[in-house]
This record gives structure tokens, sequence and C-alpha cells, in this order.
């Protein structure tokens, strides 16, 4: 009896046999060291940084884009005209395989999602909103609270600088009963995922 117990023992300690008794939340690779599985958010975003050419797997990269995705702070494509300034939303948008940056066209707009923005002054920018817009060409203006509120806020701002890069300024925003602060940065591209087609 002891040397069929001793047989078995060395047969469940073999490289290999320890995968009859693995739970169901882990798989091994082919270099035998477990792996997590990723949900179908984390695939989506793998899937859409391997299409860029640019893109060579860094994990750091891959982490702050889909925190991106998780929590994504306000972003407005900006530019001047003769006139002013003209914004439109953009939101990432999931294609099922990936994401994307999509114009997002709210009421009032025209159809390609550009509104001039009259009351800037209101917003108090500091520095001035203008003032960064030195050419026609559009960039975009990414902002979250200045002071989280919630835990959402405080992940919009690590989103911000994690993605689009260090605070440039400040706006505030008069609400019907409150006013809040907003911290911003500019940027000539959007991060990630692929811009908008036009």
């Amino acid at each position: 009896m002891t040397a069929t117990l001793a047989t078995a023992l060395w047969f469940f300690s073999m490289p290999g046999c320890a995968l009859l008794h693995s739970s169901s939340d882990s798989s091994s690779n082919s270099n035998g060291s477990e792996t997590v599985p990723i949900s179908p958010q984390q695939a989506a975003v793998a899937n859409s940084l391997s299409k860029n050419p640019e893109y060579d797997k860094d994990e750091d990269r891959t982490l702050k884009c889909e925190q991106l995705v998780r929590h994504p702070p306000g972003v407005e494509e900006v530019r001047r005209t003769k006139n002013g300034v003209e914004s439109r939303e953009m939101r990432l948008e999931s294609t099922g395989e990936g994401y994307r940056w999509v114009v997002y066209r709210s009421r009032g707009s025209a159809p390609d999602g550009w509104h001039p923005q009259n009351h800037l002054d209101r917003l108090q920018f500091d520095p001035l909103l203008q003032s960064l817009l030195q050419s026609k060409d559009p960039q975009y203006l990414a902002y979250a609270p200045m002071v989280a509120e919630t835990a959402q806020d405080s992940e919009q701002m690590i989103s911000i600088v994690d993605t689009f890069g260090q605070k440039v300024g400040t706006f505030e925003w008069q609400g019907k009963d409150e006013t809040r602060h907003f911290n911003f940065t500019i940027t000539k591209h959007l991060p990630c995922f692929p811009e908008p087609e036009e």
C-alpha cells in the first residue's frame, strides 16, 4: 500500500498534473505560467491598440487606455474661426471588436457636430482658450473636475494625466445651483484609439 501511495503522490506532483486541479478562473500559457482571463473590454482595448502600427505592446500604455475607456473625461475638439471658437464633443464608442473616437452631435450643432462657443468668457478659462489655439487647426480639450467630489471625478483626472497630458489650465462652469471648477489640457491628437473619420 505504501508503494501505491508513493506512486500516486509522485504522479500528481509531476509538471502538468496540477492542471487537473486548477480552477476555471485561470489558464496556463505555453511557458507554464498562469494567466488571468481578460474581460471583453480589455480584449477590445488590446485589439484596438494592436491595429495601430506604432503600438509596441507596452503594458503600461494598454492599462492607461483601459483606464480611459472605464473613466473617460469630457473631450471637445476646438478650433478658431473668423468669428471666434467652435467646438464639438468627442466620445469613445465600442465597435464590438475595439474602440474609436466619434463625434457626438448635440442638439443645435451643425451636421458635422460643430457649434459656436459665443460665451467662453463666462467659463473663465485661465489661460484664455483663444490664446492656446494659435492656428485654425483643430485641437482637443480634455477636462475633469478640479476637486474630486466622487470617485469618478478622481478617475477622470487620472485618465487625462495618463493619456492626454499634464494640466494646462482651469475653467469654471456655472450650473443652476452650483459652480464647478475644472482642470483641462489641450492636445493635437486623441490618445489610444482611432480619431473620427470625416
